[in-house]
């Protein structure tokens, strides 16, 4: 499965930005360089990017670019360690995860040469949710699209929860100790985030 591509003209036109907005946020290191990807076209060459991941990071900075600087913004993201970047054969070699887990985790992400931080996040999240035993693959696969949409906004103390109430899963992320919590749902499972990125960002040392 190829991750889906989104030309820069359809992106410029669906996200309303200007090329000059474009190109600052990639010099202000905002937007990662191997996300340009040039195309060869029946009109010539073309920029695309990898849909899923450019719409996230402008919603992202389109939301917080009145709030802090785009200095300030770039530093936020780079401390993700965002163009962490290792080899899928690494992977295995290394047992970070079992192949087949991370064959089954290509299924529904794509198969590629090299992972980047929020695919590596995301095989971590998977990785460990399978293991456990107490979700379905289905469920598996809807919690870590969630977390891994919202991989740019987990902080210190960020924990999943994963309960089920009545035979059905739900799940969410609270930051330190639940304020209400339902005492009916019975809590299967929990993932710090954080811990995980902290362990991710390791692998951009390697």
């Amino acid at each position: 499965m190829c991750e889906e591509l989104i030309s820069k003209k359809d992106l410029l036109r669906e996200k309303e930005i200007s090329y000059g907005q474009l190109y600052r946020w990639k010099r202000k290191n905002l937007i990662p360089e191997e996300w340009f990807i040039k195309k060869s076209v029946s009109t010539g060459q073309e920029t695309f990017f990898p849909k899923s991941k450019i719409i996230e990071r402008i919603d992202k900075i389109l939301e917080l670019k009145d709030e802090i600087s785009l200095d300030e913004l770039a530093d936020k993201l780079l401390s993700k360690n965002e163009n962490i970047k290792i080899k899928r054969q690494y992977i295995i070699e290394h047992n970070i995860v079992s192949q087949p887990i991370l064959e089954k985790f290509e299924e529904g992400y794509g198969r590629e040469e090299y992972y980047y931080s929020d695919k590596l996040f995301a095989l971590r999240i998977y990785n460990d949710l399978i293991t456990s035993g107490v979700v379905s693959i289905d469920e598996a696969n809807n919690i870590t699209k969630s977390v891994k949409e919202g991989f740019l906004k987990i902080e210190e103390n960020s924990v999943l929860l994963i309960k089920r109430k009545l035979g059905v899963c739900f799940f969410y992320v609270a930051k330190g100790e639940e304020i209400i919590c339902d005492n009916e749902a019975k809590t299967i499972y929990n993932i710090n985030l954080y811990k995980v990125l902290e362990e991710v960002n390791l692998y951009g040392r390697i």
